[in-house]
């Protein structure tokens, strides 16, 4: 289960905006409910918090987390590699 301070933090590093790319991972998985259909975006919102518990979900939630994270610190590179060059004067 995803806790409350985790809750929050995944709110900032998601910006809002998860349900959509948890259900592209989850099809791309191939993870589908009991019945045989993809997982629906207030499922997935419920179990992000708290409500009900899908571990499959949460896994994806997870998968996303570490993905955003990398993109954030990738940019955070890029940008430090442009504003610590010596050429800009």
């Amino acid at each position: 289960m995803i806790t409350e301070t985790e809750q929050k933090q995944l709110k900032l590093l998601f910006n809002g905006h998860y349900t959509e790319d948890v259900l592209k991972i989850l099809n791309d998985k191939n993870i589908r409910n009991r019945n045989g259909k993809p997982h629906s975006a207030p499922y997935i919102r419920m179990v992000f918090q708290g409500i009900r518990n899908n571990s499959d979900i949460e896994a994806a939630i997870w998968q996303l987390a570490e993905k955003k994270k990398q993109a954030l610190a990738w940019k955070k590179l890029q940008k430090s590699k442009v504003f610590n060059n010596n050429t800009l004067r």
